[in-house]
């Protein structure tokens, strides 16, 4: 295949754009009564250095306005932290659709970060930018009136991908010293990388095997390393989990289904959740929007963790 209709095949079934490099980070904190939230932008979540004109390790808060009149440690609120898609390459912590609006309308903080990208780095700088947003979460949430202590991680496609590595792979929390146990719950969206070896031998289009291949090499060894259901036994202790899954999708529900088995053979709570009927392929898009039913299903099992 021509590389160039190749790279444009993966470009559109990401479905997102390439982003440019950020410019040197300087947080902006707006108010938007309309909605209910503060909004602090661009806040880096890892020590800026004076020869780094660039870094993609930022997030954005949304919290809502009655976190501002928190005076006591039980008054602060909860948080999801969402982990955009974008098959490792590409996306942007931007890529939220009405999530804010939603979560904090909801009672909750809202918290969407950027992360290291493919081509320039590697997927374990990703899980490791995912881990250190968390420490910094751990640290400095309270600053917002939010609770460090009840995080929702929520990941859509490659971010739900890293969400479950992460969590399934303790190697990654206890080498930064974060305590898992602050991780209520994950939340993973229309992801089809929980197990890579099977993706490439049985359930990939080719467009999926030939992306996965580029982002996790030829070697099997690899794709075991990365896929979380590798990670997954009776002697791991995780969070519930919500599996949101495109059902006209075959390698999306396949895969939920098989992680969602291998995680309550280890006796984690989980629960399968089809994106809409009508438009499956909006899974991640439409959370949030009123009357969704995936959203409505999601949110009742958030709230049973909190």
């Amino acid at each position: 295949m021509n590389s160039n209709i190749f790279l444009f095949l993966l470009y559109v079934m990401c479905g997102s754009v390439v982003i440019a490099s950020v410019a040197e980070a300087e947080t902006q904190s707006i108010k938007d009564e309309t909605f209910g939230f503060n909004l602090s932008r661009d806040v880096p979540y890892v020590e800026q250095k004076l020869d780094q004109s660039a870094d993609l390790r930022t997030l954005d808060v949304y919290s809502p306005l009655s976190s501002e009149e928190v005076t006591d440690e039980s008054e602060l609120l909860p948080i999801v932290l969402y982990v955009h898609g974008g098959g490792w390459a590409f996306g942007d912590k931007s890529d939220v659709n009405v999530k804010p609006h939603y979560f904090t309308g909801q009672g909750f903080g809202f918290v969407s970060m950027n992360y290291r990208l493919r081509w320039d780095y590697k997927v374990y700088d990703q899980v490791v930018d995912l881990v250190t947003a968390m420490s910094w979460l751990a640290e400095n949430a309270h600053r917002y009136g939010l609770d460090a202590n009840r995080v929702v991680v929520m990941g859509h496609a490659s971010g739900g991908h890293l969400a479950t590595l992460v969590t399934a792979d303790s190697s990654y929390f206890y080498a930064d010293g974060f305590d898992p146990k602050r991780i209520k719950a994950i939340v993973s969206i229309d992801s089809s990388s929980y197990d890579i070896t099977r993706l490439m031998r049985e359930l990939g289009s080719f467009v999926e095997r030939r992306q996965h291949q580029l982002i996790f090499t030829a070697d099997e060894s690899v794709w075991a390393a990365a896929s979380p259901i590798t990670h997954v036994s009776s002697s791991t202790t995780l969070p519930p989990h919500a599996l949101l899954f495109n059902p006209e999708r075959e390698a999306s529900a396949l895969q939920a289904k098989g992680y969602a088995k291998a995680l309550t053979v280890a006796g984690v709570e989980v629960v399968l959740i089809p994106g809409s009927e009508s438009a499956p392929d909006r899974t991640d898009e439409l959370i949030g929007v009123s009357g969704n039913l995936a959203t409505i299903a999601m949110i009742a099992f958030i709230r049973s963790q909190i």
